[in-house]
C-alpha cells in the first residue's frame, strides 16, 4: 500500500501514480488526502472506495483535531470562515469541485463506500465486496485526549447552525450514501445491516508487523519523493492537524 500523502504535494495525479509504482513494483493500493477526484486517475481493473462520515461530525472532529494537534488558536467561528478544511470538503474531495451532482456520480461509480458512523459493519461489507481477502482487524491509532472542544461545540446551536450552512453539500451527499449508494451495496455483499455485527476492533501481531513494515517502507518512499519533486512547484501538503487542504482545494471550480 502506498499513502500518497508521503509526496507531501497538495494533489496526486497520474504521473505521481506512475512513479509510485516503480517505488512500489508490487503496488495494489493507494489512500491519501491529497486524492482529489481520483477516479480520473488510469488503473487497471480498479476497485475504488471510500469512507464518508456524518458532515458536522467531521468538522467538529477537524477543529478539534486542530486545536489539541496543530496548536490552533482560534474560535470555531473564525475557523470555519477561515478553512477550507471545514467547508463541503468530502464533496470537493470526490467530486473534484464543489459539484454535488458530479460528487454522488463518483460515489455511483465506487465499488465500496463505508459510513464512519457504521464503521464495523462497513468493514463487514467490503469484506463482502472486496475481490481479495482482507485482515479487517484494526487499533485506533490518533484519539484525542479529551473532548471538551467537541463538547462545547456541541452545546452551542449557532455553532451547528452555522456549520450545517457551510456543509450543506456535503449533507446532501452523506444523505444520498446513507440512504442509497450504502443500502445497496449492503444487498449486493449479503449483508443485513440489522443483523448484530461483530467488531474488527482487534489488532494482531501479525498485522501489526505487517503495518510496521509498510510503515518503513512509506518512509523510504517519502525520502525518494524528497528528491524527485525537488523542483515540483505544487504547493505542500502539509500536517492533518492543520489547514491541509487549504492548497489543495483553492483553485477548484464552483466553490461555495
Amino acid at each position: 500500500n502506498c499513502h500518497t500523502n508521503q509526496t507531501n504535494k497538495s494533489t496526486f495525479t497520474q504521473a505521481d501514480l506512475d512513479f509510485a509504482r516503480k517505488v512500489f513494483p508490487g503496488l495494489r493500493s493507494i489512500v491519501g488526502h491529497n486524492l482529489i477526484d481520483p477516479l480520473q486517475l488510469s488503473v487497471a481493473k480498479p476497485f475504488f472506495m471510500t469512507m464518508l462520515r456524518e458532515p458536522i461530525a467531521r468538522v467538529i472532529s477537524h477543529y478539534q483535531d486542530s486545536v489539541l494537534r496543530g496548536n490552533n488558536q482560534v474560535s470555531f467561528e473564525e475557523t470555519l470562515r477561515r478553512s477550507e478544511n471545514l467547508k463541503n470538503l468530502q464533496t470537493q474531495l470526490i467530486g473534484g469541485e464543489s459539484n454535488l451532482d458530479k460528487a454522488k456520480r463518483a460515489l455511483e461509480r465506487c465499488a465500496f463506500v463505508g459510513l464512519t458512523e457504521k464503521f464495523d459493519l462497513s468493514l463487514r461489507v467490503l469484506n463482502g465486496l472486496s475481490p481479495w481477502k482482507l485482515n479487517l482487524d484494526y487499533g485506533r491509532k490518533i484519539v484525542a485526549r479529551n473532548n471538551k472542544v467537541k463538547e462545547a461545540i456541541e452545546r452551542d446551536s449557532r455553532m451547528l447552525e452555522l456549520a450545517r450552512e457551510y456543509n450543506k453539500l456535503d449533507l446532501a451527499l452523506y444523505r444520498f450514501a446513507v440512504d442509497e449508494i450504502f443500502p445497496r451495496l449492503c444487498e449486493k455483499a449479503c449483508v443485513n445491516p440489522a443483523d448484530k455485527n461483530p467488531s474488527y476492533q482487534s489488532y494482531t501481531h501479525e498485522a501489526l508487523l505487517k503495518f510496521q513494515l509498510g510503515r518503513l517502507y512509506n518512509r523510504l518512499y517519502r525520502q525518494l519523493c524528497k528528491v524527485h519533486y525537488r523542483n515540483d512547484p505544487r504547493p505542500l501538503l502539509g500536517n492533518t492537524a492543520q489547514d491541509v487542504f487549504a492548497p489543495l482545494l483553492e483553485k477548484l471550480p464552483n466553490r461555495s
